[in-house]
């Protein structure tokens, strides 16, 4: 596999998102069909049902964000698709997954920062593996990557599902930020998840960042795993609390709740799955403590010793179609040199490319 075709869009948030819908107008159009095919045959969802439950998000994004508002309508436009079809897409953490249920089984997103004391070059190094069913995600083919050439804020690279406005990137003040889905009980009125990233993507640095999480009114949960040239900050956030962890050496994360004893949303098997992965990448991580550095970490995205919840996730074939997943890509963020080093599939079979900002 290589690796990916960057597009670089500049202007206004309404031209950016124009630009962007434009270029990947059939594949944005293929993935909605597959949503569609989904939703009605997995999830007992009509295609009127799901796009009725996305409207809902328009409002309360706008009144979160214009700019990101203004972006999400120049891709509807540049696609020549619907606004509600953009937003199915934009707000799948609280559309799609909550509907999922028991069936969200597998792999997930197990993510790490690290910096200071814990790297050999003193750099901070922030990155996961992004881990996603093969349906109707037409089996990793529905990632972009995306250059924002920015006067409202520092240029950036993000990565993210074609619709989406963002979900991990860099951007040229040198803010990293991965993320990790989490559970809740109830999504809730409120902001779209992957609308907070897109904004966050807009900070100067981690506090700036904070504070863009903290003041939207959330509708579901995520981590946010964050890094810059002073600091990382892990946030857990979900509508009603935001749980945070900071270190000078070393933070990691999977997709349950590790900051608050006894809070618990996921079934026993989806968090046995991300406990696992979770210790796992905790362990490579100490056992390379104050010799961390890129080629390293990327050896730990590709480890499959704690199987079966092994950190780079391959397709189990002996599930239904339904429940299998696969890591589509593993990213690393240098904060310092605004790079991403992205492999573009398993990490174990591909190699790292670097991008800049």
């Amino acid at each position: 596999m290589t690796g990916y075709e960057v597009l670089e869009v500049k202007g206004s948030p309404y031209e950016r998102g124009f630009a962007y819908g434009e270029h990947h107008s059939e594949r944005l159009k293929r993935l909605l069909d597959s949503s569609y095919r989904y939703y009605s045959t997995y999830l007992n969802t009509t295609k009127e049902e799901a796009l009725q439950d996305a409207l809902k998000y328009d409002q309360p994004i706008r009144d979160y964000s214009e700019d990101v508002a203004e972006e999400l309508r120049g891709t509807a436009e540049g696609a020549g698709v619907a606004m509600s079809e953009v937003l199915l897409i934009t707000a799948f953490n609280e559309v799609f997954y909550p509907r999922l249920g028991k069936n969200k089984e597998g792999g997930n997103c197990t993510s790490f920062a690290v910096r200071g004391s814990a790297t050999s070059d003193g750099l901070t190094y922030v990155g996961q593996n992004n881990d996603e069913g093969l349906d109707p995600w037409l089996e990793g083919d529905c990632t972009t990557l995306t250059r924002y050439r920015q006067s409202n804020g520092p240029d950036a690279l993000i990565y993210s599902y074609v619709g989406a406005p963002a979900l991990m990137g860099i951007n040229s003040a040198g803010l990293s930020v991965c993320i990790n889905a989490l559970v809740y009980n109830s999504v809730q009125p409120g902001v779209p998840m992957l609308a907070v990233v897109r904004s966050v993507m807009n900070q100067k640095d981690i506090d700036g960042a904070t504070k863009e999480i903290e003041r939207a009114k959330r509708a579901y949960s995520v981590n946010f795993m964050m890094g810059s040239t002073k600091e990382i900050v892990d946030l857990e956030t979900y509508p009603d609390r935001i749980f945070k962890s900071s270190s000078d050496s070393m933070l990691w994360h999977a997709n349950h709740c590790i900051y608050s004893s006894g809070l618990s949303y996921e079934t026993d098997e989806y968090r046995s799955n991300s406990v696992g992965r979770c210790g796992r990448m905790e362990t490579l991580l100490e056992s390379k403590r104050g010799s961390l550095d890129r080629e390293t970490l990327q050896s730990f995205l590709a480890d499959h010793e704690s199987k079966p919840n092994t950190v780079c996730w391959h397709v189990d074939h002996t599930r239904p179609r339904q429940k299998q997943t696969k890591t589509l890509d593993s990213m690393i963020y240098i904060p310092e040199k605004r790079e991403a080093w992205i492999a573009k599939g398993n990490p174990c079979s591909t190699e790292f490319v670097k991008y800049t900002v």
